[in-house]
């Protein structure tokens, strides 16, 4: 040996320096100026280059579509459908009144409503998915409602008082929705199903008329907001790209509404005053369907 130290190896890329590098800084041992690598270590070595990319760019693909993770924001679409049964009580100079008369009026004028209609709004929330697979999560909701039914009687003839007629009518309406519930799942890769349950507030309206051939006009109005519980149950499938499509039922269940009615201008009868008390339920199921980006 001349104590000369081997030149570098050209084309030879250095580890910890780009390729226009002298190659100087390279750690040591130096493979010898006679010993190039062979064309199978180059190969492996670049494939080996191309599998460690590929992991790299794949893994927030590979994370997004296997952990649930994160907090989201979505819309969602459906339909709704329920019962609202109004029950009447007869108070005041009712009393005075016959039986078959008192009769007439509470079967007649405590109807069984089936609303229904469009229900739509926005959900915004997080999960956290732990090792195990299972899924803890919350969400709130903002639903738009368009679920009513009203039903009339007709002039209905008294049996017992054949020239007397009464027309009676009852409405529910419901409104906005709004909902806080936990969410608790089991997620398998991309498909997550999951139950859930908590607090609702609905905006609600309830209606009762009857007018008599007799000149007797009275209606009743109520619209306050309810509180109710919601349940349900439901399923996501995450397309992988942080988007995520669901389907989902809800059960809820909410307060009464209590309300009286009054005499209408252009009744006949003022004094002595006849009263009536209702008493409205209201549930409601929703199919829907949503669309979230998680972020």
């Amino acid at each position: 040996m001349d104590g000369r130290r081997p030149a570098p190896l050209r084309g030879a890329a250095c580890p910890l320096r780009p390729p226009d590098s002298d190659g100087s800084d390279c750690a040591r041992p130096r493979p010898a100026a006679h010993s190039p690598p062979s064309k199978k270590a180059t190969h492996m070595f670049k494939r080996i280059s191309l599998l460690a990319a590929c992991c790299l760019l794949s893994a927030p693909a590979l994370a997004a579509g296997d952990d649930w993770t994160g907090w989201y924001l979505g819309a969602h679409a459906g339909h709704g459908s329920g019962s609202s049964d109004a029950r009447v009580s007869l108070g005041g100079q009712w009393s005075i009144e016959s039986q078959a008369l008192r009769d007439h009026v509470t079967g007649n004028w405590s109807n069984d409503l089936d609303p229904s209609g469009s229900a739509y709004g926005l959900q915004f929330g997080y999960n956290h998915q732990f090792g195990n697979g299972f899924v803890l999560g919350a969400e709130l909701d903002y639903n738009q409602l368009n679920i009513d039914d009203a039903r009339a009687t007709g002039s209905v003839p008294v049996p017992a008082i054949p020239s007397l007629a009464y027309d009676f009518g009852n409405r529910i309406e419901l409104e906005d929705q709004a909902s806080l519930r936990a969410r608790f799942g089991y997620a398998s890769g991309r498909h997550l199903f999951f139950v859930t349950g908590g607090w609702t507030q609905v905006d609600a309206e309830a209606v009762a008329t009857v007018a008599s051939n007799g000149g007797y006009l009275k209606a009743g109005r109520r619209s306050d907001t309810l509180d109710g519980s919601v349940w349900g149950a439901g399923y996501e499938y995450d397309f992988g790209n942080r988007w995520s499509l669901r389907a989902e039922y809800l059960a809820t269940d909410l307060d009464e509404l209590r309300f009286d009615t009054a005499y209408l201008p252009g009744s006949t009868f003022v004094s002595p005053a006849y009263t009536e008390s209702f008493r409205q339920d209201v549930d409601f199921d929703t199919f829907r369907v949503g669309l979230s980006y998680r972020f």
